[in-house]
């Protein structure tokens, strides 16, 4: 069959507040060919991936990422990767593109994956969906107090592991401390504490450095994202000198810059966004290799279910790989996108959907509701 037809869903909550919550607005991709439909979701800001999606040539090397798509063959996975690799080379000087190509390429393979009636992960070789520990991802509160409340209820919610992000945990000794107290608190001594920093030391290896002893108290599994992705000299020297496990990859563009960051920057778990780093089989590569490493590979969501089932199929099958993230805080448009919803079980673990594709059901009626208006323009002639 071939790609026929690729369209964009621009969705968008109402307001749009400044904290750290991804969910708020959202990129959808459905693809068509052969009489039947895909899904994708692309980690990115919309408008800005519509544009990349869209947008006039400027030079053989910033190509409209539509061009290199539309009208191609899709019967197996060589030909997804043939697509890719086409995307890469006709746009690679925009920066954008792997955020617009990786959530359509979500919709390419659950596309390809209904025309060979499996789920995803089976298309990439695995026989089997492995269970993945959850654990609940969730920001620090305002306050200590609040911090305490939200372990409290993770806990009562029968997580067995919890991770905390974000917030303005880093900016202050004390206050990082009390955060850290209270999460351990709520959590007690059993349950695994993460502790995500988004990036917001740089590259300032003693600022993460003053905080070794307390994040080490509270018994953290992991330490995420203490500097810039790409600040590979820095994440090695904080592994070297301090006691913590390093986590780290949300924000890699490619296979290559996740490969990096486990070489150079020493980290022990890469966090691998499906709609970021170039889509399920660029996640594949890069677990397979972090696993030759003895690297966990982890999965990277903040958004809707649609992308947690995509970014867990890199690794569905995986027995060294263990752990999955799991959003607790999404705003109702990302939990709307879909009709069905991955559920943990009683053990505290999540699966890879088993029905084929991705497994979620598009809510269309969400795509409505929730639908930014959008028209590009360009000397009266509409791009979009």
């Amino acid at each position: 069959m071939k790609i026929e037809n690729i369209e964009l869903y621009y969705l968008s909550m109402p307001e749009i507040l400044d904290e750290a919550n991804g969910s708020q607005d959202a990129l959808i991709v459905k693809v068509e060919g052969g009489g039947l439909i895909g899904w994708g979701e692309c980690e990115a800001s919309p408008l800005t991936s519509i544009a990349n999606f869209v947008c006039p040539k400027s030079h053989s090397a910033a190509n409209p990422v539509r061009d290199s798509i539309i009208n191609q063959e899709l019967n197996n996975l060589e030909d997804v990767k043939k697509i890719s690799r086409k995307v890469k080379l006709r746009s690679l000087m925009i920066a954008q593109t792997p955020h617009t190509f990786s959530g359509i390429e979500v919709a390419i393979l659950d596309l390809l994956a209904k025309k060979e009636q499996c789920p995803i992960y089976e298309l990439l070789g695995y026989k089997k969906s492995i269970p993945k520990l959850a654990y609940a991802s969730v920001l620090f509160g305002k306050t200590p107090e609040e911090t305490l409340d939200i372990a409290k209820k993770m806990r009562q919610k029968n997580f067995k592991a919890v991770k905390f992000g974000w917030q303005n945990f880093g900016l202050n000794l004390d206050s990082d401390k009390e955060h850290l107290i209270a999460a351990r608190e709520g959590l007690d001594s059993d349950l695994m504490l993460m502790v995500d920093v988004g990036a917001i030391w740089g590259n300032n290896i003693n600022e993460a450095l003053k905080r070794n002893n307390m994040l080490t108290e509270a018994k953290v599994t992991w330490l995420e994202e203490p500097f810039y992705s790409d600040a590979f000299y820095e994440y090695s020297e904080l592994a070297k000198q301090s006691s913590l496990s390093l986590a780290g990859g949300e924000s890699c563009h490619s296979v290559e810059s996740a490969k990096n960051l486990i070489r150079y920057g020493n980290v022990k778990y890469i966090q691998i966004d499906a709609g970021i780093a170039g889509g399920i089989i660029a996640g594949k590569e890069i677990c397979e290799f972090a696993e030759s490493m003895n690297v966990q590979y982890v999965n990277h969501t903040f958004t809707s279910h649609l992308q947690l089932s995509a970014s867990l199929q890199a690794y569905a099958g995986s027995v060294k790989s263990t752990l999955s993230e799991y959003p607790m805080q999404l705003k109702s448009l990302a939990w709307d996108i879909t009709k069905n919803h991955i559920l943990k079980d009683d053990s505290g673990c999540i699966t890879s959907p088993l029905e084929v594709g991705h497994g979620m059901i598009i809510n269309e009626k969400a795509l409505d509701q929730y639908k930014m208006d959008v028209e590009i323009l360009i000397n009266s002639k509409k791009l979009f």
